[in-house]
């Protein structure tokens, strides 16, 4: 049978931090005479070779190649490409993994677009990566139409016979963004990219004794040096144009401005930070000269441009060293449960290192407002400062993340300060069509765009209203009545437990006198509140029982009352007197059967 999928993996030195990969990928869902695994061996000192034959001998799909140590992972990748038989070959790195599907969903994406290249959906686990690129998936896109230039990494699939039609290879040797020159050259070529973004394909992950290959100190003589090697790649693929500024733009943002401001350049030694300085101001002039690269940015980083390309190396530490204490301030003013999502309103403001607003209203839009002389004469152009916020679902254990957008309304203060209402509507129960893994969710709210800086971002809950003081009410979500539970943490902050992971949960008017009533008009029908949220599809599990003396039970389904936790159940006629509960759907395996509501205050027939 045909190999679909080949997947390259470099190794060196990998030891105990191979199993996990090894095992993501020998249990793929995808048969295993449909795809063929190749690790690439770089030399290793350690006993890796050895893991790798057995895994070979082990697994007929494997294959262990040992090579001369080259130093990066550019050479092991080309060797793996070489030994390649499946129509798509995959890139992993030896300390990653990939979710049980990921080959065989990514093939069905990229068979059915004839894509050159195809890119399954990333998560980073204590690794930063950009979610723009997954906030939707695309059949068919080009580096105009989808931001691909947001994903440089090699953790991708590219049609084989693309790669060998335009000899596309990994520049070799010890360096750095080798990853870039290749990716960006088939991203200019390919005449469809194809996106997977609905299911989690690939786990970025950073190892606990920082040993990823990427984490290595960055020397700006080499690493700029390298990156004009992408850039003689952009130079021969296209014209001067928006094609060209498009996919310049990214690098002049990510590679050189994110380096020459905000704190992590605050906080550099001093003859690292005029190095650096001196390496991306000596690019900029020489390199990027089209002023269109520069124009659509944001404020922050067109500042950040103008005080390098000016040569202001004073201010532009000045406004870094502003940036790297500013902090994003909040209130939780509300916690709710609507139309089945857990709806919270927050207070948000950006303030500056003295604590005051950093932004405020000018000719009715938001503006930065820099106390340093640092943007003296600089021109931050016609566009207004426009923030975007998500709110971050973590998982405490696996560090999965979740977004969730943020609607802002702007407010503006009798001094002139912004600050925004902000709104968003959480689905525990799953995240764009896929459920949720049990355990620990903690959230957080991040402001990017906001002017200056990077993206600021805090634990949510510890700072809230007295309205929203209290236990949060639980819920009972979908046909399998997963057990959601808000909570407060030690901390103060708030956390959500799905599935009864650690916390118990306690309906929130459990014990009250009228918790039950029977309807006056038709006295067996009886209403009650459920003291916990239950959605339509929990809804249907939920029974209400009359428990006689004589151990003669009724059950009764129950309907929608006045609101979300209140039900109604009509019982028979000839129900017996007895005591009332009412008792909710268990998940799978768990027991939840609670009597929920006290002896009613009459009792019905």
């Amino acid at each position: 049978m045909a190999v679909k999928m080949s997947v390259v993996v470099p190794v060196y030195n990998t030891g105990e931090f191979l199993e996990p990969c090894l095992e993501s990928l020998v249990n793929q869902s995808l048969p295993a005479d449909e795809y063929e695994v190749i690790f690439v061996d770089d030399g290793s000192t350690d006993d890796t070779p050895g893991r790798l034959d057995r895994a070979a001998a082990e697994h007929a799909h494997v294959t262990a190649i040992h090579i001369p140590n080259s130093g990066w992972p550019g050479k092991p990748r080309n060797v793996g490409i070489d030994a390649a038989r499946g129509e798509y070959v995959y890139f992993v790195d030896h300390d990653d993994s990939l979710a049980p599907e990921a080959l065989e969903r990514m093939y069905a994406m990229a068979s059915r677009n004839g894509a050159d290249v195809i890119i399954g959906k990333i998560v980073g686990h204590g690794r930063r990566v950009p979610p723009t690129l997954f906030r939707q998936s695309h059949e068919k896109c080009t580096v105009e139409t989808a931001p691909l230039m947001e994903s440089m990494t090699p953790h991708k699939g590219f049609r084989r016979v693309f790669l060998d039609e335009h000899h596309l290879r990994f520049p070799e040797g010890r360096r750095r963004l080798e990853d870039h020159v290749f990716v960006v050259e088939a991203y200019l070529l390919a005449d469809v990219v194809s996106v997977l973004s609905d299911y989690t394909c690939y786990h970025h992950i950073a190892r606990p004794d920082a040993g990823n290959a990427g984490f290595e100190k960055l020397e700006p003589t080499g690493y700029y040096q390298n990156l004009r090697e992408g850039i003689d790649v952009v130079e021969r693929l296209t014209e001067p144009g928006p094609r060209r500024d498009l996919v310049m733009r990214r690098w002049y943002r990510v590679e050189m401005l994110n380096r020459a401001g905000g704190r992590a350049f605050a906080k550099y030694p001093e003859k690292h930070r005029r190095a650096m300085y001196t390496e991306i101001r000596k690019l900029a002039l020489e390199r990027f000269d089209s002023p269109a690269v520069w124009e659509e940015l944001t404020p922050q980083y067109r500042a950040r441009s103008a005080l390098l390309r000016d040569g202001r190396y004073d201010d532009l530490v000045a406004l870094a060293q502003w940036e790297a204490g500013a902090r994003l301030d909040y209130t939780l003013t509300g916690l709710e449960w609507d139309d089945d999502r857990l709806a919270l309103r927050l207070r948000l403001v950006v303030e500056g290192p003295d604590g005051s607003p950093a932004l405020a209203s000018v000719d009715g839009s938001p503006a930065l407002r820099v106390p340093v002389r640092a943007l003296d004469g600089v021109d931050l152009g016609t566009r207004d400062v426009a923030p975007v916020a998500r709110l971050l679902w973590r998982h405490r254990d696996g560090k999965e993340e979740y977004t969730v957008p943020v609607a802002l309304t702007p407010s503006v203060g009798s001094a002139g300060e912004v600050s925004w209402e902000a709104t968003a509507r959480l689905d525990p129960a799953g995240a764009r069509g896929k459920s949720l893994r049990t355990g620990l969710w903690d959230l957080f709210v991040r402001v990017q765009d906001w002017g200056a800086g990077a993206p600021l971002t805090r634990r949510v809950g510890a700072q809230r209203d007295a309205a929203v003081e209290g236990v949060p009410v639980a819920a009972l979500l979908g046909e399998q009545a997963r057990v959601v539970v808000p909570y407060w943490t030690d901390q103060g902050n708030l956390s959500v437990d799905l599935d009864g992971h650690n916390r118990d949960w306690v309906p929130a008017t459990s014990g009250e006198e009228d918790a039950v009533t029977v309807d006056p008009a038709v006295e067996p029908t009886v209403r009650g509140r459920l003291g916990v949220h239950v959605d339509d599809a929990a809804l249907r599990g939920v029974r209400m029982a009359v428990h006689a003396a004589d151990q003669v039970e009724v059950r009764v389904p129950v309907s929608r009352g006045g609101d979300d936790s209140e039900v109604r159940g009509r019982f028979p006629d000839w129900a017996p007197r007895g005591t009332l509960s009412v008792q909710l759907p268990p998940p799978e395996g768990a027991h939840r059967a609670l009597a929920l509501l006290p002896q009613p205050t009459s009792e019905p027939r």
